[in-house]
């Protein structure tokens, strides 16, 4: 569930703020002592990770199904020498900002872990033993588990401090799980070494920003690394440390701190990020959620809060079609939401699906995902369920005909069961460091996928992503996303544009939105622009994009309609795209004639082909773009 290094790794945005923060204090010491106290009257005297030690054969003998795959897997990697430590590769981001050949460093010193695991606990023959401590011997004897993109001044490799991040903490989590898991079948050595390792680059620091003040600025941000670095660094003190006290002052320490990772949602629980990072911090979150609710036998729950609810059914409400999510912002084109996730939180919130009485069985997924603290959580399922309050039918009712985030401003509308045709429409800005210049823009679902529409966001980042240039590209600035280009003018920055919504209408045939898009330009030309979306739901279904715009002088307007298929223009008004075996018909309503032009953009690894439709208008008026599948 948790991406390997390299994958969904913080953005340089965040990495300025933590080179302003990492050598001063950043953190108050706001724990209570009387709230630890209580808390470690309700652990156990013994620490525990998830499921049972491997030792339990009654158990994992029955588990030989779920996990057998790794056996292979692990019996490969005996064939191949552990990746030795090269304190150059490290250093390569210093010197030329080249991040590659140290996240691959860890990855391949880290990844095997996890195989070697989980196949000799459902093996158990002790062939994979040797490996394990072998490998646990060598990481715990390198200078630093954190990422040398998150240690700017070389303060965790140098010794001087260690700084807490995604991947130490990621580290910490499966590190401790394997010693839970297999106990004393390590050699007593290897175990004293990871124990050592984890209090230098772990438990340590994190003692000090808990109780001094000093140190792990991520604490309060509200974003991601929040739910990530917690749930890593809980999980590892529930699992390893001895004292109930010492495991109390991290439970505590996730209980205060986790509530900024919910701050960076707003109310209505819309991910301004993206489904990706959706996915990817609330798994986190959800995970430190289990480990101290197991952990307290209930007595702490994650979950209590308010917000978390929305924030939970983001990963269900936000999808137009089973599993599919519009791309908005820097989410990638066609990600889908974590299946493993949505069914956890399916069961925890006692989630059904208002057309059919039933659990939305189309996303479950029982499968392992390759990550060893989660995979053995989901094998050993025994978390409590939160009220659900929600309403259960009707076309407000949880997943049913739309999904409406008024604080966000984003419009999910779908189709009446059965049906395979839908549409979102945003228009609001999104999270500062992901922003697009996209008001206004929508994407089309048809079938299993996306044939029109957003184009979504990059594969992956470079230092121009987050810097003054990032809106030179034509993946992130407007030029890209379908809205019009006004006298040849783009959109403004997003983030800081106020599109209003001037009106909304949601009956069970038609669903509209209009939104006011002349914030969103500084063109002369232009007095104002207005973009209504009308969403039918009978027969195959159809969309009607309509744009009205007053005009002070005649002026070139031009709309963008990206797609990831084939396009090709069928008469003087109908384009028709194709993606996937799916087909859309495109017909232009326009006062004056129109001229289809195509260009393709291949920014950041998403390629796509952005059609333009340009209407030179003598006046003002209207243009209208009526969307349906192709007969």
């Amino acid at each position: 569930m948790k991406p390997a290094v390299g994958k969904q790794r913080w953005d340089l945005l965040f990495l300025v703020i933590a080179m302003q923060f990492m050598s001063v204090p950043a953190i108050a010491g706001h724990l209570s002592p009387d709230r630890i106290a209580q808390i470690a009257n309700m652990l156990p005297e013994a620490p525990a990770g998830f499921g049972v030690p491997c030792s339990d054969r009654e158990v994992w003998n029955t588990l030989r199904t779920t996990f057998g795959y790794q056996i292979g897997m692990a019996a490969d990697i005996l064939q191949h020498p552990i990746p030795a430590w090269d304190n150059d590769a490290y250093l390569e981001n210093m010197r030329s900002g080249d991040q590659a050949r140290g996240d691959n460093l860890f990855k391949g010193r880290q990844s095997p872990l996890v195989h070697l695991v989980l196949a000799e606990c459902v093996e158990n023959q002790g062939r994979f033993l040797p490996r394990i401590a072998e490998l646990l011997d060598s990481l715990s004897a390198q200078p630093t588990w954190t990422l040398p993109e998150n240690d700017p001044n070389f303060d965790s490799f140098s010794g001087r401090r260690h700084f807490v991040e995604l991947n130490s903490a990621l580290l910490a989590d499966i590190v401790a799980e394997t010693l839970y898991l297999l106990g004393d079948s390590l050699p007593g050595p290897t175990r004293r070494n990871t124990m050592n390792a984890l209090e230098r680059n772990i438990f340590s620091p994190m003692r000090q920003a808990y109780s001094v003040g000093i140190g792990q600025p991520w604490l309060e941000w509200q974003s991601n690394w929040n739910a990530v670095c917690l749930d890593g660094v809980t999980g590892a003190a529930l699992a390893v440390l001895q004292e109930r006290k010492d495991r109390a002052l991290f439970v505590a320490g996730a209980e205060h701190y986790s509530a900024y990772y919910l701050m960076g949602f707003p109310k209505d629980g819309y991910s301004v990020e993206g489904i990706g990072y959706w996915n990817y911090g609330m798994t986190n979150f959800a995970e430190l959620r289990e480990q101290i609710w197991q952990a307290t036998s209930g007595q702490v729950d994650l979950f209590q809060a308010p917000i978390v609810r929305a924030v939970a059914l983001f990963g269900l409400q936000s999808q137009m079609l089973p599993g599919v999510v519009a791309d908005f912002g820097d989410a990638k084109f066609l990600e889908k939401p974590n299946r493993q996730l949505v069914t956890y939180l399916e069961d925890v919130f006692g989630i059904v699906d208002p057309f059919t009485g039933r659990a939305v069985t189309d996303l479950k997924q029982t499968s392992p995902q390759g990550e060893l603290v989660y995979d053995v959580m989901a094998a050993f399922p025994i978390h409590s369920q939160v009220a659900d309050t929600a309403p259960r039918t009707g076309s407000t009712g949880l997943m049913g005909l739309r999904a409406y985030y008024s604080l966000s401003k984003v419009l999910v509308s779908r189709p009446y069961p059965g049906g395979h045709f839908a549409v979102t429409i945003k228009a609001g800005g999104n999270a500062l460091a992901h922003s697009h210049n996209d008001i206004g823009s929508f994407s089309i679902g048809e079938g299993d996928t996306q044939v029109l529409g957003d184009p979504g966001g990059p594969q992956f980042y470079t230092s121009q992503t987050f810097s003054r240039l990032r809106y030179d590209s034509a993946l992130l600035n407007s030029y890209g996303h379908p809205v019009p280009v006004v006298g040849g003018n783009l959109q403004l920055n997003a983030t800081k544009v106020n599109a209003p919504i001037l009106q909304t209408s949601f009956e069970p045939d038609v669903d509209s939105i209009t939104v006011d898009m002349t914030p969103a330009y500084d063109a002369p030309e232009l007095q104002h622009l207005e973009r209504t979306m009308h969403y039918g739901r009978k027969g195959t279904g159809k969309v009607d994009i309509v744009d009205t715009f007053t005009l002070k002088r005649a002026t070139d307007v031009e709309e963008a309609l990206p797609t990831h298929g084939t396009w090709k223009q069928v008469n003087a008004d109908t384009i028709e795209f194709t993606m996937k075996g799916q087909r859309l018909r495109v017909r232009i309503d326009a006062p004056f004639p129109i001229t289809v032009t195509s260009k393709d953009i291949a920014d950041y690894g998403n390629p796509f082909t952005r059609v333009g439709v340009l209407v030179k208008m003598q006046s003002s008026g209207t243009i209208a773009m009526h969307i349906s599948p192709a007969p």
